[in-house]
């Protein structure tokens, strides 16, 4: 028999937690869209898109960090997460920058390449960036062994 349960509880514990944030996720997506067919302005959909992938990210990091000490890993955050963090967020951004600066708010056009819109398709690019923006803030950089 098993005497420290701890682990298997914490982690018991994750999953129950990650099936009441895609609950909420789902129910408060809902009220999104709603509130779009009614007004349609497409703006609060595509913030809420970003910010729930963003934090589904966060939360899927949580089952990989081992010790809660803040120990930078720079090459992480600077090559994975500013990158996807830019492609995830620039869309949002550019769309409430373009719609608040419009002269007629029926009619303007919003400057995003294409390619953008299909990698942002699923939310991917914002889940990594929240993945790795927490596995790079409490994580160890690997150090270099030296072979002399």
């Amino acid at each position: 028999m098993r005497k420290n349960w701890s682990p298997y509880v914490w982690k018991l514990l994750w999953t129950v937690g990650l099936i009441v944030l895609l609950i909420i996720s789902y129910k408060l997506e809902l009220q999104v869209k709603n509130h779009v067919a009614t007004t349609f302005k497409m703006l609060p959909i595509i913030w809420f898109q970003f910010i729930a992938s963003f934090i589904l990210g966060i939360y899927l990091s949580l089952l990989f960090i081992k010790k809660w000490s803040v120990k930078w890993n720079w090459s992480l955050i600077v090559c994975v997460t500013i990158p996807f963090l830019i492609i995830s967020i620039y869309l949002p951004i550019t769309i409430t920058f373009v719609q608040n600066i419009a002269q007629d708010p029926n009619n303007y056009s919003v400057p995003f390449p294409f390619w953008l819109m299909k990698i942002n398709t699923y939310g991917i690019p914002a889940i990594v960036a929240g993945l790795t923006l927490i596995i790079g803030l409490f994580s160890n950089t690997a150090k270099a062994i030296n072979n002399e």
